[in-house]
């Protein structure tokens, strides 16, 4: 069922964001003290765009979902809650909006290198058919991105914002009053939960991540992937497909080589850790949801 708000009943997570104030239970873990609340209202300053919906209720371990570059803006939310509800069928399912301005400004980039121009980029908020459209013309995009001033680059400033939005969702779940949850993120979104999980780990007394699910995720190999392994109780499942050419052009291209984990996986030994390869029903970065049954 939908929820209109923050809060769910029965003490699932207590938070709402209302008016650009974070309203949480505070439990005094360190990432719920004065830092917390310092990072909730920096970023909240920055980002309007930033809330906590509830979609459904329910009583198992909740589950917050974070979606990204182009997906954000869409108003399909569909496929991502059917995948999430089939795989947990009793728990509260949150949706977790944010960045819509810098997700705007490199979907406006993505058509203005197609020649899509300014016209084109105002199709692309309406929804999930601009999306695919952008989607099929990344090698426009790459070069759109090779050629940008960095500091003008929309990829890095989503980039920022999304390891910022990380920050923040830790900050706000080390104030509520649950002791662990879900957490499942698509593109950007994929980024931004692997962030919200990894600084959880640093607080021995914020709550556990049961469970992180990546699809797609806009998140680079690196050689040390520890922290997230150690952060979560059950196990990180990365789904990353061959046929992803935002994560193979755009993204290779704007990170200068870096290759995503949501392209060529994690390849790391860390035992939970868990890459999936789904080539073979993916057939490109906005089909995850509707083709990948989540572990």
């Amino acid at each position: 069922m939908n929820g209109g708000g923050g809060a769910a009943s029965g003490g699932a997570l207590a938070f709402g964001v209302t008016g650009g104030t974070c309203v949480v239970t505070v439990v005094g873990a360190a990432l719920g003290g004065a830092l917390g609340t310092s990072i909730t209202n920096a970023y909240l300053s920055e980002d309007k765009s930033f809330s906590i919906e509830l979609f459904r209720d329910g009583p198992g371990i909740p589950v917050l979902v974070a979606r990204g570059w182009l997906t954000e803006n869409s108003n399909e939310w569909s496929e991502a809650m059917q995948a999430v509800e089939r795989r947990y069928p009793d728990s509260p399912v949150y949706r977790v909006h944010w960045g819509s301005k810098e997700q705007k400004a490199l979907a406006a980039l993505a058509l203005k290198g197609s020649g899509g121009g300014a016209a084109g980029a105002g199709a692309f908020a309406v929804g999930r058919k601009a999306s695919k459209s952008a989607a099929k013309k990344v090698p426009f995009l790459g070069g759109a991105l090779a050629v940008a001033e960095v500091a003008k680059n929309p990829w890095h400033t989503a980039v920022v914002r999304a390891d910022k939005t990380g920050v923040l969702l830790a900050s706000i779940l080390a104030r509520t009053e649950i002791d662990r949850c879900i957490l499942v993120g698509h593109s950007l979104g994929g980024r931004v939960m692997i962030t919200a999980a990894e600084t959880l780990g640093t607080d021995p007394d914020a709550p556990r991540i049961q469970t992180l699910h990546t699809l797609g995720a806009a998140e680079g190999k690196k050689g040390d992937w520890r922290p997230l392994n150690d952060a979560v109780e059950d196990a990180v499942h990365n789904y990353y497909s061959a046929n992803d050419k935002v994560l193979e052009i755009a993204y290779r291209t704007a990170q200068v080589g870096d290759k995503a984990i949501g392209r060529y996986g994690f390849g790391t030994a860390f035992p939970k850790i868990h890459d999936h390869e789904v080539t073979d029903r993916v057939g490109g970065h906005t089909e995850y949801f509707g083709s990948v049954t989540l572990r």
